[in-house]
């Protein structure tokens, strides 16, 4: 039985079996850390934490298993981290399991698109897709009467340059 608590676990346990149960959030905080420590601890790792005299910085999380070394600035980037070596490789910047898509810049630019005219340029079905995309996004945030099915593409413009700052989050 899981419990929202952190307690000790049993490490010859498996993670397995996790049901989807119709919906989760989570977000990055400090309410985190505890977990992702939790999980990079039952994964065989030993963690370290290189503490940091600067004012205000805490310091490094370090993660060893073996030969290898894992840094983060906080439990979350450690796990993150941890995930990229798992899932590419030793060799995970030059490796040729999964091309590396060049998402970061891409996403930052449909959430702040530079003007109206980026919008307009976009065909038809490119349209279609972002907006399907922004409909699972709004539903999310509760906002999903400001993402119609049918939106033209300068008001899709107007919802993207401002929904976020109208929201107290």
């Amino acid at each position: 039985m899981r419990t929202n608590s952190c307690q000790p676990m049993d490490t010859t346990q498996k993670l397995d079996n996790i049901e989807d149960n119709g919906g989760c959030r989570i977000a990055d905080a400090a309410n985190t850390y505890d977990w992702a420590l939790t999980i990079i601890k039952f994964k065989g790792y030993k963690i370290f934490l290189y503490p940091d005299h600067r004012d205000g910085y805490y310091g490094d999380f370090w993660a060893i298993k073996g030969n290898r070394e894992f840094i983060g600035d906080d439990p979350l980037r450690l796990l993150g981290v941890i995930s990229l070596w798992e899932t590419l490789g030793d060799n995970w910047q030059t490796q040729d399991k999964l091309p590396c898509e060049k998402l970061y810049k891409e996403i930052g630019k449909k959430a702040l698109p530079a003007s109206e005219t980026e919008i307009e340029k976009m065909a038809d079905s490119e349209f279609a897709g972002l907006v399907a995309e922004y409909r699972i996004f709004f539903n999310s945030l509760g906002l999903i009467e400001k993402m119609p099915l049918t939106i033209t593409k300068q008001k899709f413009f107007e919802v993207i340059s401002t929904y976020y700052k109208d929201n107290d989050w």
